[in-house]
């Protein structure tokens, strides 16, 4: 497919997008990723939405997880099955508990790009680019690694290439124009199995835009990931985030912040899914811990009497980020857990369905997030995060174990 006929509003005006080095390999990136094989087919897509949407009816409960930023290097055999087997046991707690089945997503595939409040940051006694994700640029504190170089979007394409297949969604080369799996039986009511969703924050629009591709039937098919969303700092109504997200038929999702009005959420709601189609659109609550039980009941309330069928998850990470003495930044298990509770409390005092959970996770035994404040000194002790904490395996865990069906 060519680019020209998908009209969307420059990358380089759009907001969080890189300030690329070489322009003129940025547009030999552009064509190669257009040529480039699918990563997800329409007929999943298809199925991811049929799923989600008996989350939304309360049939069904997803677990949402994985790194912050994946690392192009951990896309292995041994990280890959790890990542998976991490996300098999939260869903394993969650179904223990509320006796229903769980759909497991990961972070994973593509999630190689972070939006940043700063442009640079300082290390040492340099001012450099701030740090935006392996697609982007390197994390090394050196002023060329911190370039912003098109030609790692191929690599992370290749990287999460590899990692499909570990999953077991590709075959290797595409078998005709719709991916690469054996035709998948579309009229067969879709079942949890325990197979990986892939996700990603569909950030970098110069990656995004060129693995567009029209289905057999017309439709826009957005072939990165199976389901993409928006974060809190793309999310404006008129930006090409959401202009993008609005036409492809993949499910989508947005994040929703304590910033978040009733009306501004009720118009991305009519933007991202104006058929109010189950399973078309999930919202990710992420007010912190003491903005939740104030700031999302109104959004609740607002979105339920529009009518719209949404699936509601709590990310009780990305609101609750604090930084140490030592200026790392890390996150208390005790006001994850809060989150956690006041989400689903919310949304079942008005009269809604909490959908499930959505945590920054590693199955290394890392100390990026700690108990509660008095642990503080041990953030540093293992800490291989590239942006942002995440929970360890028995962190992980301890979240899910507070999740009611």
């Amino acid at each position: 497919m060519a680019e020209g006929d998908l009209a969307y509003p420059d990358p380089w005006e759009a907001r969080q997008q890189p300030a690329w080095a070489d322009r003129q390999l940025l547009v030999r990136v552009r064509r190669q990723l257009a040529a480039s094989p699918p990563l997800v087919r329409v007929e999943d897509t298809d199925t991811l939405r049929r799923l989600l949407a008996r989350v939304a009816a309360g049939e069904f409960h997803v677990v949402q997880a994985g790194d912050c930023a994946e690392d192009p290097a951990e896309c292995t055999p041994g990280y890959v099955t790890r990542k998976a087997g991490l996300l098999n046991a939260l869903a394993g707690v969650i179904q223990t508990a509320s006796s229903k089945p769980v759909l497991r997503v990961g972070r994973i595939a593509g999630q190689f790009a972070k939006p940043r409040s700063r442009p640079t940051e300082l290390m040492g006694d340099q001012e450099l680019p701030v740090y935006r994700g392996h697609m982007v640029n390197g994390p090394q504190p050196d002023p060329l690694a911190r370039l912003h170089d098109p030609a790692r979007m191929l690599a992370c394409y290749e990287a999460a290439s590899s990692t499909m297949a570990l999953l077991g969604w590709t075959r290797g080369a595409a078998h005709g124009p719709s991916g690469a799996r054996p035709p998948a039986e579309s009229h067969v009511e879709p079942h949890v199995e325990p197979q990986v969703w892939t996700s990603h924050e569909a950030l970098v629009l110069d990656y995004e835009v060129p693995l567009l591709r029209r289905t057999e039937d017309g439709r826009l098919l957005l072939t990165s990931t199976h389901w993409p969303w928006i974060g809190e700092r793309t999310r404006q109504l008129d930006g090409a985030h959401v202009s993008l997200l609005a036409d492809v038929v993949n499910p989508v999702a947005c994040k929703v912040g304590p910033t978040m009005t009733p009306d501004e959420l009720l118009a991305l709601c009519e933007r991202l899914d104006p058929a109010r189609e189950p399973g078309r659109l999930t919202l990710i609550a992420r007010m912190g811990a003491d903005a939740v039980t104030a700031k999302l009941p109104p959004l609740l309330e607002a979105v339920r009497t529009a009518g719209h069928p949404v699936v509601w998850l709590t990310d009780p990470m990305h609101g609750n980020t604090v930084s140490g003495p030592d200026g790392l930044k890390t996150r208390y298990l005790d006001t994850v857990l809060h989150e956690v509770r006041a989400f689903q409390a919310a949304v079942r005092s008005a009269g809604g369905v909490p959908g499930g959970l959505h945590l920054e996770t590693t199955p290394e035994e890392v100390t990026e997030c700690v108990a509660d404040r008095t642990r503080l000194d041990q953030v540093g002790v293992k800490y291989t995060s590239l942006c942002d904490p995440r929970l360890n395996p028995r962190q992980a865990v301890a979240v899910a174990s507070e999740w009611r069906g």
